[in-house]
């Protein structure tokens, strides 16, 4: 649901990019050149951020019971 703080695979700090890449795509650069301006150049690091669906808006619209 948000963006892990660490790669799940090589233990890279990551978290503190996200934003910086969602305004890097919004602003209409490729997410591969987004990724490569970002310094994320290993694969699982990049796939963390291309596979990432942010559902904490859609999560967020219910109530604990």
């Amino acid at each position: 649901m948000i963006i892990p703080i660490r790669c799940i695979s090589c233990g890279k700090p990551v978290a503190h990019l996200w934003e910086e890449y969602l305004e890097l795509v919004k602003n209409g650069m490729d997410k591969d050149k987004a990724l490569d301006k970002l310094g994320l150049e290993r694969y699982c690091c990049r796939g963390l951020f291309l596979g990432h669906v942010d559902l904490v808006e859609l999560a967020a619209q219910f109530k604990k019971s």
